[in-house]
């Protein structure tokens, strides 16, 4: 896969006394006479009301067949070098955006290394926090989307990660969930559903991995996380695959690597190698068309 060229996104929203009341980073695909949509946060999501009763959110931009950037609905910003600058007052409020196109490669030059913790018995944790295993906390728009016989992979605090990912490879807000159809399990022929959202978390599924058929993933293991080269050999975000893929240039950049010498669960134990979870081909996808393999011997 070529290098892409993508719109790297700062939005701020200051208000009279010149306090920033919001401010987010987005990086989307730049698209030719095309819009993109920004994701569903301060500011990107503030309502706008120019005239009267007529209002829009700033979701999304448009761009030009002459390289010029739409925003605040009909105003056109010109690229200058890569950069182009745009800026209106809005009641109280003074909205800033700056956009800089950039290239990003298949696969980020660096990594995020995911240090598992198993909490012991009896254990207190936050639930909402990022964690391989045990029990899922979800927001009401997902407390059914999921096979019950499913397994519950992870979930990932983007805030944990937002000081990791300088090229904002991943959502820096709301949380990143990972559910795995096990049914064909200990076959390698499953498939890894990702979603991301930033809506309120509301309940924890205390029983869910004990629905699957493989036993043993109900205990919880805790994420932190670090900063590491590209090659890191091990459980990890980004970076690139710690040992040959069938395929692999064929598949888009890695977002996930999960090492089974990290855990003491069954699934995958006997493995001598990985399990990979892989971008959607395109940006529209990038998560819901993920791509697991797990590879080794």
């Amino acid at each position: 896969m070529n290098d892409k060229k993508f719109v790297k996104v700062i939005g701020k929203q200051v208000d009279k006394d010149g306090c920033v009341v919001a401010e987010a980073t987005a990086v989307v695909p730049y698209k030719k006479e095309g819009r993109v949509s920004l994701p569903a946060v301060p500011p990107f999501n503030t309502n706008v009301w120019l005239d009267g009763d007529t209002g829009y959110n700033m979701a999304s931009l448009g761009f030009t067949e002459n390289d010029k950037v739409e925003y605040f609905w009909g105003d056109y910003y010109d690229f200058v070098d890569g950069k182009a600058h745009a800026e209106k007052e809005i009641k109280d409020y003074n909205m800033i955006f700056d956009f800089e196109l950039i290239d990003l490669a298949k696969n980020a030059d660096y990594a995020i290394a995911m240090k598992v913790r198993k909490v012991e018995p009896g254990e207190k944790i936050d639930e909402s926090c990022s964690k391989f295993f045990g029990r899922p906390c979800l927001p009401e728009s997902m407390k059914e989307p999921y096979p019950d016989d499913g397994v519950f992979f992870a979930q990932i605090r983007c805030e944990d990660i937002k000081d990791l990912d300088p090229e904002y490879r991943l959502p820096h807000q709301g949380y990143l969930y990972f559910f795995l159809d096990a049914e064909m399990y200990p076959s390698n022929d499953l498939y890894m559903m990702v979603d991301h959202t930033t809506d309120e978390l509301k309940y924890v599924i205390d029983d869910y991995n004990e629905n699957c058929n493989i036993k043993g993933l109900t205990d919880t293991y805790v994420i932190t996380f670090e900063k590491v080269d590209a090659g890191y050999e091990g459980t990890k975000l980004l970076g690139y695959p710690s040992n040959d893929v069938d395929d692999s240039d064929d598949r888009a950049g890695l977002l996930l690597q999960y090492d089974p010498l990290d855990f003491d669960v069954p699934f995958l134990s006997t493995l001598d190698g990985y399990a990979f979870v892989f971008f959607g081909d395109n940006d529209e996808d990038k998560f819901s068309g993920v791509d697991y393999v797990a590879w080794g011997s």
